[in-house]
């Protein structure tokens, strides 16, 4: 039972981790008269997200290693 409560917190954290990667979530921020405006997240946040997904998922149980051959000739 507790195996199966970390497994969905980690799969709602590699949703949320994937929305902000993609630039999908928005979150509050106010402007100098209190007004609040939604904001995207931007690359530099974006691209972290993206470092703790990949992170995240390589330290998952039961994920295959994969290796991806890139040609470029």
């Amino acid at each position: 039972m507790e195996e199966q409560k970390e497994l969905d917190s980690l799969d709602q954290l590699t949703g949320e981790l994937m929305h902000i990667a993609m630039g999908d979530k928005t979150y509050p921020e106010y402007d100098k008269n209190g007004e609040e405006r939604p904001q995207y997240p931007d690359l530099g946040h974006r691209l972290k997200a993206m470092e703790m997904l990949a992170k995240l998922l390589a330290g998952r149980p039961g994920q295959k290693k994969r290796t991806v051959l890139v040609d470029d000739l």
